[in-house]
């Protein structure tokens, strides 16, 4: 009994000390990318999406999100098919991912300006350029999380910045795999998404 006149009162504070409020908003920017336990680069590229923020207390705000992501990694290597006699031919490939993304954001509001926040993301390939048995393997479902930071303007304007892993190595292969071939440093093998973000989020204001 009182644990549940506590989670009461608990409710009723969370209502007196802001009213629900629902608003939508977009968000775009920078992707660094790569991927994990590989020798590539991080390639650049872009995500762009929209979200609706539903404010359920003065400090907090559950942000559902669906977003277009553009990932993968830059590889650089000597190709020595040119002329391997005079000297190999520097070539940079970008492998390049596709992915429309679901998220659900935690986001904590501290002087209602900076904010945190984290949580789960579920990623559709929708595009790469892989070839061979690479893209043959290539795992179409990504699951993810996510955590960052931002600063928002009074004007409805956020500067983000964000880090998400995928939990799913993109071609399907799991540690329990490599450790019972005989390989024990299973988790260096596995290949996972690695994204930083730095981008720009804008909530639009509902009249009430």
């Amino acid at each position: 009994m009182k644990k549940i006149v506590l989670i009461l009162v608990f409710l009723f504070a969370l209502h007196a000390e802001a009213q629900v409020t629902v608003q939508p908003g977009i968000r775009g920017g920078l992707n660094l990318s790569t991927i994990t336990n590989t020798n590539a680069d991080l390639k650049a590229d872009f995500y762009v999406g929209g979200f609706v923020a539903i404010k359920l207390a003065g400090f907090y705000t559950l942000q559902p999100e669906i977003n277009y992501s553009r990932q993968g990694s830059k590889v650089s290597f000597e190709d020595v098919s040119f002329d391997p006699v005079v000297s190999p031919a520097k070539v940079e490939k970008d492998y390049s991912i596709q992915y429309i993304s679901a998220g659900v954001m935690n986001k904590f509001t501290f002087a209602e300006s900076f904010n945190v926040l984290v949580g789960p993301t579920l990623d559709f390939k929708v595009g790469d350029n892989f070839t061979g048995q690479a893209k043959r393997d290539l795992v179409g479902i990504d699951l993810g999380i996510c955590g960052g930071i931002g600063y928002t303007l009074p004007i409805g304007l956020t500067l983000e910045a964000r880090y998400k892993l995928g939990l799913v190595d993109i071609f399907g292969n799991t540690y329990d795999d490599y450790y019972y071939n005989g390989n024990y440093n299973g988790y260096d093998n596995i290949k996972l998404n690695s994204v930083i973000q730095f981008g720009l989020a804008y909530t639009f204001k509902t009249t009430k």
